[in-house]
């Protein structure tokens, strides 16, 4: 009987949810900005007019036209393509890490919280010991050691930002673990993995999901930020980052070179943030009148 009150809960819920998040229009708005621009980068290699190495040397540091929307830059890149490609690679960054975050912040979280005592000591300890790190530093440090490749990058993020995650599933679990469903389930004899899969994970989704959220927009972020400083993806591969640092070093003589890449970067920041919000104050029961 609680079990069935349970899902019964949850589906309403997620309906009130959902109807808080539309009655938030910059949050729709975010939301609508990140499934296009989410489409878009899934299908970049059909919807870039160039590839983003494709060179036009007579066509160098052209500026916005009708043949090259974005203008180019020195070599007579398209910028445009390019944008899109950079775009591309920031999502599969951005949504990389936060699955690797995922992974490993839940399980830790979860295997906490759930057993106590010594393992959940040690488990926070190490959780403590990856706050202690300067995880931008860290980043930096493993993307030398091992390399400038998209897999790598993403990895180093999701490696270096799992403890949040992990303290967060945590504090769910010891708030789920002793309550009446979980006790139901206990009664009818649920073994533990089971019952952390089947009421425990669920009825902690909707924290997790804000953590996504706005985990996806800082994995974004960091990987511009290390392509600012020389270390993303090595060229010709695109990087929003990298693409402004080049774009503000000849700013004055030709703006359209960081413009477009900073107006991108920038609205896709925004987005995430607003969609962000959105999903927090939804998912929220005490923002329901």
């Amino acid at each position: 009987m609680a079990v069935s009150t349970l899902q019964q809960r949850r589906v309403s819920y997620w309906s009130a949810a959902w109807r808080r998040f539309k009655r938030n229009k910059m949050a729709l708005i975010g939301g609508i900005y990140v499934i296009i621009t989410l489409i878009m980068a899934i299908f970049t290699p059909w919807i870039a007019p160039y590839r983003y190495d494709e060179t036009h040397y007579e066509h160098a540091f052209e500026p916005p036209s009708a043949k090259f929307i974005f203008g180019t830059d020195d070599l007579g890149r398209d910028m445009f393509s390019r944008i899109l490609y950079a775009l591309r690679n920031a999502y599969i960054v951005g949504f990389g890490s936060q699955l690797v975050t995922l992974i490993i912040g839940v399980t830790v979280g979860a295997i906490a919280g759930f057993r106590g005592g010594l393992i959940d000591t040690l488990l926070m300890r190490l959780v403590d010991i990856m706050y202690a790190f300067p995880t931008f530093l860290l980043n930096i440090i493993l993307v030398a050691a091992f390399g400038r490749g998209l897999h790598i990058i993403l990895l180093a993020i999701g490696i270096t930002g799992w403890a949040g995650m992990a303290r967060l599933v945590r504090g769910q679990v010891l708030w789920l673990r002793n309550s009446e469903f979980v006790e139901a389930a206990r009664a009818l004899g649920a073994k533990e993995g089971h019952i952390i899969r089947k009421y425990i994970l669920p009825n902690m989704l909707g924290p997790i999901v804000i953590s996504v959220a706005f985990g996806i927009p800082n994995g974004i972020w960091i990987e511009s930020g290390m392509a600012l400083l020389g270390m993303g993806v090595r060229p010709p591969m695109p990087s929003l980052g990298a693409m402004i640092s080049y774009g503000l070093g000849v700013f004055l003589g030709l703006p359209h070179l960081a413009i477009f890449p900073t107006l991108f970067l920038t609205l896709t920041l925004l987005a995430f943030t607003f969609f962000g919000d959105g999903l927090r104050d939804a998912l929220n029961p005490r923002s329901e009148v």
